[in-house]
């Protein structure tokens, strides 16, 4: 039977909003900027901790962690198109693996980085994933990742715009997962929304606010509670051993 996997992550990138053919050097910049916004705050703050990114792309986690003072920092991605670019781009520590290649290795990390990888797996690859990511960590490592979020509007776009998206969640699904595997605290929240162009980023600003109001209104209305939803496009879900 053939494996709709082995078409679509054979050329993930070239077939991926032809992303062969574009500036990568400006792609990184962008995304780099972007990430380290949102998320090396979450970062220890030992500059020696072992942070590992899977399915890292070209590196687009793993520039920012680097540009923050992280030195022990790798990535691995089961694109060999992708880690060529990273590689191009004099990133030498990403590594073309699949993720059940890593786990093998047996190494313990202080954190686990999965940007935009786990709505990819189906349930039972997703809890044994997470069940090896926590056996990988060291005490009081964490585990950082970003998913789409069910909740938030035009979800669709963000759900159903790669074909090889298979589960998604919301805060709450996030929390019951993460707790089943037994990590000891959980935090998600939504992800960075913001606009490059000052000006627009204010229009955003007003027209978001009216939105959440609006939304919770409805939530009310309907007899519920909003205290465990999320209206940004992404989650953050930041576990702890």
């Amino acid at each position: 039977m053939l494996n709709y996997r082995d078409i679509i992550y054979n050329n993930y990138f070239s077939t991926q909003v032809n992303k062969l053919n574009i500036d990568h050097a400006a792609m990184l910049k962008e995304q780099s900027q972007h990430n380290h916004r949102e998320l090396i705050h979450l970062l220890p703050p030992n500059k020696d901790a072992k942070i590992v990114d899977m399915g890292c792309g070209f590196g687009t986690f793993v520039k920012p962690a680097m540009d923050a003072g992280y030195n022990n920092v790798s990535g691995y991605d089961i694109s060999q198109e992708q880690v060529k670019v990273a590689h191009q781009l004099g990133m030498k520590n990403v590594h073309c693996m699949d993720i059940d290649g890593f786990f093998a290795k047996g190494e313990k990390v202080d954190v686990l980085v999965g940007l935009d990888i786990i709505e990819h797996f189906t349930k039972d690859e997703l809890m044994n994933f997470l069940t090896n990511a926590k056996k990988c960590l060291n005490p009081g490592g964490k585990i950082i990742l970003r998913t789409p979020n069910m909740d938030a509007p035009q979800t669709s776009l963000y759900a159903y715009g790669d074909i090889s998206h298979e589960i998604f969640l919301n805060k709450s699904s996030a929390l019951q997962v993460m707790s089943s595997i037994g990590f000891g605290t959980t935090q998600v929240y939504g992800g960075l929304v913001r606009n490059q162009n000052p000006l627009l980023e204010i229009i955003r600003k007003i027209g978001w606010w009216k939105y959440v109001f609006f939304k919770r209104m409805v939530l009310f209305f309907s007899a519920r509670t909003w205290h465990n939803v999320v209206f940004e496009p992404n989650l953050i879900i930041v576990a702890q051993k």
